[in-house]
């Protein structure tokens, strides 16, 4: 299973944005965790009269390369921090580097050339903080914002690490008997925030649930839904299909002056753009081909799929694999307001010692070029990080963490994975 995690930062600007070529992120879990579907319905803004950039398959400009230069590293086997699964990358005004830890419940800052300042929050359900964290981000006023995912909650703590209060997400509807949320990934955008969630309400062998996109008030209060799917589980027939457990947990993005940015649909290259304030203003396409899974791609997923079944009550009766990787991966947009997207394409169709290939998009819709990002590492295990300043962060043996903390069934001839090192570099 491949995905690609791309995500905008504060204010606007691509200041912490993530590209995670390689590493299914948490959220496919919890996506699957909770995702047997017996219904399926996706209600989002209608897009009948909003003005469409339909684009051919080849670029404007054709393709340039991007190469990288190393700045500096920390973790793997000689570094007194250890990186347990690395969920999100971040920064803030200065520069320094915000890494969050999901299996160590804690963030490591680290300074612009490397230097590390300290360790933020830790696991536990007092004030300040929290355990699994799905994602993290940091508001306009520097407040680091962590998504604990069960019980959805925002925990929120100042720059060195002192609490600074907790948040719900609340839809405005009022919490009925029985329901209850997950958080899965957040932004900052403007005053407020954008959250990617789950709503449920468990009861017999029937759950209602619902995925939500929404932007959002800082604290935690629902003011406009951008997308949502609506499921029903039921546990007498209980399948897990990986078409509909599907959402945008890593398909959006925010640019500058708050644009939203989200792609709706696994298998159709296509881009919606919201205003700040949730009107939907444009859609992108591309005309783009399927890309089909590798074998050893098709199995990942499978191990994937079968490990978050053994949380369940029951075992899932069947476990559906789509044939191919998802259009869209991930995508962020840049301060000359470009979007960048990744593509199944752009992970597969590599020459030598490209990591990833990006589709650029001018503001107004345009596919303008291809970046060829050179960078050494392994794209089928290694996460990609793209900041807003220039720099790439490269996590190294991402997706084998993932799946070691998930404890999916390894292959008996795999050898043992190395510990994670991240690497820091400059894109030229």
């Amino acid at each position: 299973m491949r995905y690609a995690k791309c995500n905008t930062g504060r204010n606007g600007r691509l200041d912490s944005d993530q590209c995670a070529t390689a590493t299914p992120p948490l959220t496919a879990i919890w996506t699957a965790l909770i995702s047997a579907v017996a219904m399926v319905a996706v209600v989002c803004s209608a897009v009948a009269a909003v003005p469409t950039v339909d684009n051919g398959p080849e670029p404007r400009d054709g393709l340039r390369e991007a190469k990288l230069t190393e700045l500096w590293r920390a973790g793997g086997e000689d570094d007194e921090i250890f990186f347990g699964y690395v969920a999100a990358v971040r920064t803030d005004a200065q520069g320094g580097l915000y890494i969050l830890d999901q299996q160590q419940s804690e963030i490591q800052v680290y300074a612009t050339d490397g230097t590390h300042l300290r360790t933020v929050g830790r696991e536990g359900e007092g004030p300040g903080e929290f355990r699994g964290p799905n994602d993290m981000f940091l508001l306009p006023d520097g407040t680091v914002c962590v998504l604990q995912g069960f019980p959805g909650n925002i925990v929120k703590l100042t720059a060195d690490g002192t609490p600074a209060g907790q948040s719900t997400f609340d839809s405005g509807g009022g919490n009925e008997q029985g329901q209850f949320g997950v958080l899965v990934a957040g932004r900052a955008v403007g005053d407020g925030m954008v959250l990617a969630g789950i709503q449920m309400t468990i009861g017999g062998a029937v759950s209602e649930q619902t995925y939500f996109l929404s932007r959002c008030r800082v604290d935690g209060v629902q003011t406009r839904v951008l997308i949502e799917k609506k499921h029903v589980i039921d546990y007498s027939d209980f399948r897990l299909d990986e078409q509909k457990m599907d959402f945008v947990w890593s398909r959006f993005a925010i640019g500058p002056e708050g644009r939203i940015y989200l792609a709706p649909e696994r298998n159709v290259y296509s881009v919606q753009v919201f205003s700040p304030d949730g009107t939907l203003e444009r859609v992108i396409r591309r005309e783009y081909s399927p890309v089909a899974r590798t074998k050893e791609q098709s199995e990942i997923q499978r191990r994937t799929i079968e490990g978050v079944g053994a949380y369940y009550p029951v075992p899932p009766r069947q476990i559906t694999i789509e044939p191919t990787a998802p259009d869209i991966g991930g995508m962020f947009v840049d301060d000359q307001r470009q979007l960048w997207v990744i593509s199944s394409l752009g992970l597969r169709d590599r020459a030598a010692g490209v990591f990833v290939v990006a589709d650029v998009f001018a503001p107004d819709g345009v596919f303008v070029e291809q970046v060829a990002i050179l960078a050494p590492g392994d794209p089928e295990r290694d996460s990609f990080y793209l900041l807003g300043d220039g720099r790439v962060v490269v996590v190294t043996g991402a997706l084998d963490a993932f799946l070691n903390q998930q404890a999916v069934a390894a292959d008996e001839t795999e050898e043992e994975s190395e510990p994670l090192e991240v690497i820091c570099y400059r894109m030229q």
